[in-house]
């Protein structure tokens, strides 16, 4: 990826990024709010060798406790003293935290030696601190040699005192808070570049063009919230869905095959990418040019045709293979008067030997004689064989992605699955893309109001019923 591939997968995933920051940041003062505050007590001493008679004894005296000192900081975190110590605050040796709470250093090329207790008590850890730097005075005296007037060579003098901490140590809330923020935005920023290098979206055209090397053959703009595309086409033709579809009408007719396109299958990688949609859009829009156009729906698995249409799904593809009806009382007029539609008929349970039989071949031979242009709606080509056992039977091949959810890994995968069959692959048609303000003349020109659109609602409802 080029550095402005990731500034874009950046800009694409800003909202996740920011929500990913607050809540790592909210994480962090929560937990923060849940820890006890805990305080910080520091007493210090320092060893003092007793005075010699001469220079020579004070400089040895030095060198003896400076030796000592270490083991002395290890004696004052030890059973020894801590129990002791334990016993003068009126706690339980047995019992007591203090080896826990206790931590004895020495500060480098010094005799001093630092005692501090951490506790959720601020008197505790002050009277813990000076309890024990107490009791090990007590023990350097006891354990230190004695001189010839029987006094110890080391005593133990406490320059400072632990005092009775105001502010706790931990937890740290701007810290804690900080960190969460930090590693939400982190986290943030690696899912939208694992995003954008692992599961990158086909967007726009781009997308399509530079990542794929693909002809786009057209954009299908969304319909209106709770319109489907041929609603949308037919209560709005003048609208930006309808226009879209012309635009792809036109790039069809001008797209680049061997021989005659009569016969087109659509499919697409995965289900909902609205291959089905753009069938039926791209049949009612052909209709405006063609003689005859028809809609064959070959996916005889999950079909969707008569779903859009509201046409009778029961008759079709299959009742004609088994000679139950003829094409021409199979195909149903629907919307434009020179379009009809073949739903699939009963499903069969074998699907994919149905569509590569002698009888289907030869029902599409008929079709062909009968019509100016077929659109073949085909099942989705990364979970199942049906389409590419469809594709030596046509002209070109559709293949339909939506803008923003479909992969460019699986439409790369599709795309190569369809160009092994050798049919020719017309193009790749961008679905449900977003109108913004690129179509705002249409909007303006094709708006209609409420009881208008009931009105032409009920129509094309009245239509498709006397139709089926």
């Amino acid at each position: 990826m080029t550095l402005h591939e990731y500034a874009a997968a950046l800009a694409r995933h800003w909202v996740v990024i920011l929500v990913a920051a607050l809540v790592g940041g909210g994480a962090g003062f929560l937990y923060s709010r849940s820890l006890d505050p805990q305080y910080r007590a520091t007493a210090s001493v320092i060893a003092i060798p007793e005075r010699g008679e001469n220079a020579s004894d004070l400089v040895q005296g030095s060198l003896y406790v400076q030796n000592l000192v270490q083991s002395y900081a290890v004696l004052g975190s030890s059973p020894f003293v801590l129990d002791k110590a334990a016993a003068a605050l009126g706690l339980d040796p047995a019992t007591s935290r203090l080896g826990q709470q206790v931590t004895v250093d020495t500060p480098l090329n010094t005799v001093v030696i630092e005692i501090s207790v951490v506790d959720g008590s601020p008197l505790q850890a002050k009277n813990a601190a000076n309890a024990i730097a107490s009791e090990l005075g007590k023990a350097v005296e006891q354990l230190s040699p004695q001189g010839t007037d029987k006094t110890p060579a080391v005593r133990l003098t406490t320059i400072s005192p632990a005092s009775q901490p105001v502010a706790p140590i931990s937890p740290n809330t701007r810290l804690n808070t900080a960190l969460g923020l930090l590693v939400g935005l982190a986290l943030g920023v690696l899912y939208a570049i694992g995003r954008s290098i692992f599961g990158k979206r086909v967007v726009d055209r781009e997308s399509v063009m530079e990542d794929l090397q693909t002809p786009l053959l057209g954009e299908v703009f969304q319909a209106d919230r709770g319109l489907d595309v041929p609603t949308s086409i037919a209560l709005q033709p003048t609208g930006s869905v309808a226009e879209s579809f012309r635009v792809l009408t036109a790039n069809l007719g001008l797209a680049h095959v061997d021989g005659p396109l009569k016969v087109v299958l659509v499919t697409s990688g995965s289900p909902g990418e609205g291959k089905s949609s753009v069938s039926v859009g791209l049949a009612m829009t052909l209709a405006e040019s063609e003689d005859r156009v028809l809609v064959l729906d070959g996916d005889l698995r999950m079909p969707s045709v008569s779903r859009l249409t509201q046409l009778e799904g029961a008759v079709g593809v299959t009742s004609v293979l088994l000679g139950d009806v003829t094409m021409a009382e199979a195909a149903q007029q629907w919307g434009p008067p020179r379009l009809d539609i073949m739903a699939s008929g009963q499903i069969p349970p074998n699907p994919g030997h149905v569509l590569a039989s002698a009888r289907f071949r030869m029902m599409l031979d008929e079709a062909r004689a009968a019509y100016s242009f077929i659109v073949i709606d085909s099942p989705p080509v990364l979970h199942l064989s049906d389409a590419l056992w469809l594709a030596p039977l046509v002209d070109g091949i559709i293949v339909v992605a939506r803008a923003g959810e479909s992969s460019t890994k699986d439409l790369a995968t599709t795309l190569k699955r369809v160009e092994n069959t050798r049919t020719p692959v017309v193009g790749v048609v961008l679905n449900g893309v977003e109108q913004g303000d690129r179509n705002a003349y249409y909007a303006e020109s094709s708006r209609v109001g409420p009881s208008r659109l009931a009105v032409l609602g009920q129509r094309v409802r009245s239509s498709v019923g006397s139709s089926s």
